[in-house]
């Protein structure tokens, strides 16, 4: 007798992907990732006129903006403004402090991608730095 298998009898479909992001980076993006690193994916949502505090990553993030404006003020003072399908790259390390605000009237989402050491968090709070005037 013979017999296919019930695997063998039926097409498989390809698994569909679900989108959370799909940017464009802009920037250069350097990563060494040695073994044992966190990789972390997160969602965050900001509503309109909050913002994440000064803070820091102890290792590479990459984000992209999924929805809305993130407006970042980087540790020189500068403001980074990034609309939706933007992708920024996080500097590493207290001397790359930041805060991110939304200042726009709608909600502001970012999906992240962390590479952290191993027990670090996702990211330290920070005193603003004295070259920033703080709001």
């Amino acid at each position: 007798m013979n017999r296919s298998s019930p695997v063998e009898a039926r097409p498989t479909a390809e698994p569909v992907p679900t989108l959370l992001a799909d940017g464009l980076l802009t920037e250069r993006l350097a990563l060494a990732a040695p073994e044992n690193t966190r990789v972390v994916v997160a969602d965050y949502e900001i509503p309109p006129g909050h913002s994440l505090p000064w803070h820091y990553h102890e290792g590479r993030v990459v984000a992209v903006v999924t929805a809305g404006v993130l407006t970042r003020t980087l540790a020189d003072g500068s403001e980074c403004v990034t609309p939706t399908g933007g992708c920024i790259v996080e500097p590493v390390g207290p001397r790359g402090v930041h805060m991110a605000e939304n200042r726009e009237p709608e909600p502001l989402r970012i999906c992240a991608l962390f590479f952290l050491p191993q027990g670090s968090p996702l990211s330290t709070r920070a005193e603003p730095p004295a070259r920033v005037a703080y709001r």
